[in-house]
């Protein structure tokens, strides 16, 4: 069996009634992402991983997760509003749907000047609080409003309501799961050209009523910052890597693939020999087996998201769905 090596991906545009998303990065049996280079090209990412198995994912995280993926990563372009929406985490989703929950992080990539973000509870509140709201189309004064900016981030974690809207790009990297429990939807719901499933009933149990902790959930990143671990979480940890020189990434110490997203500019990922190219809205899957990396920016700078994957708890008991 061949070597395998750091993988590009085409993206998949996915049309949505606020805008639509690329997939950049997708292991669904139904909507996988397909290998654009290299001896794989035109192989999915599900039949790669069972072929490769621990040399992808590493052995820890195959031996947890099997053959599912667990990272989804995409852009969103928000050109009308999202619904305030809700999505549950790995019990909630596991026990009632089979399937993954939903924890999510933002990095805000462009924004107009009526963008908006709605993001987690100005104060404590409760069900009947926000129910009454959601019928009554008010939910969004309960939620703290953003004018985001490039550079800014969000760490969703499940439970979190939010919302977005108003001409947005934004790099989205999340648990594998299209899990959304929609509260509230600007009043499409209401329109029978526009309607969409609602799900007001299910949502309101694995909502965390407390006020949004601001600072653990949310920063911005200016010019000159340094690497910086921007969430961490059983999930992934992501960092971002502002690049002005050569950096070296040793993969051992990871024990899983790596991810990396380029945000702005360019870079050449050099690796056993060869290198491969990542320029701005392009993402890279490195195999856990990979050798070390050398990552060169171009003239101008680069900057990129590396994300990997924790290692599974040790004497837990897998509390997902049934895979």
């Amino acid at each position: 069996m061949k070597k395998l090596y750091p993988l590009k991906f085409h993206p998949q545009w996915m049309p949505k009634a606020w805008g639509g998303e690329y997939w950049d990065l997708c292991g669904f049996d139904e909507t996988p992402s397909v290998v654009s280079e290299g001896f794989l090209a035109d192989n999915d990412l599900p039949d790669i991983l069972e072929t490769y198995m621990g040399d992808l994912v590493g052995e820890e995280i195959f031996d947890w997760y099997n053959l599912y993926f667990p990272l989804l990563n995409k852009r969103l372009v928000v050109q009308d509003r999202l619904s305030v929406q809700v999505h549950p985490d790995d019990t909630v989703a596991g026990e009632r749907f089979g399937e993954f929950g939903k924890t999510e992080f933002w990095y805000v990539l462009e924004a107009g000047a009526d963008a908006r973000i709605w993001m987690g509870f100005k104060e404590d509140t409760d069900a009947g609080a926000l129910c009454k709201a959601c019928q009554e189309g008010t939910a969004e004064q309960l939620l703290n409003v953003y004018t985001p900016r490039p550079g800014d981030c969000f760490f969703i974690p499940t439970g979190t309501v939010h919302a977005a809207g108003g001409g947005l790009k934004i790099a989205e990297i999340q648990e594998a799961s299209d899990m959304t429990f929609r509260l509230y939807d600007w009043g499409r719901e209401f329109n029978p050209a526009t309607r969409r499933p609602m799900h007001l009933e299910e949502a309101l149990d694995c909502i965390d009523y407390k006020k949004y902790d601001e600072a653990a959930c949310s920063c911005h990143l200016s010019e000159g910052d340094g690497v910086r671990v921007l969430a961490e979480c059983p999930h992934f940890v992501i960092t971002s890597l502002p690049l002005k020189e050569p950096a070296k990434v040793a993969m051992e110490p990871f024990k899983s693939c790596v991810v990396y997203t380029c945000l702005a500019g360019g870079v050449r990922v050099e690796t056993g020999g060869n290198h491969y190219t990542l320029t701005a809205g392009e993402t890279l899957l490195v195999p856990a087996t990979a050798d070390d990396l050398l990552l060169i920016p171009d003239a101008s700078g680069a900057h990129l998201l590396q994300t990997h994957l924790p290692q599974p708890p040790k004497d837990d008991i897998y509390d997902g769905p049934e895979l």
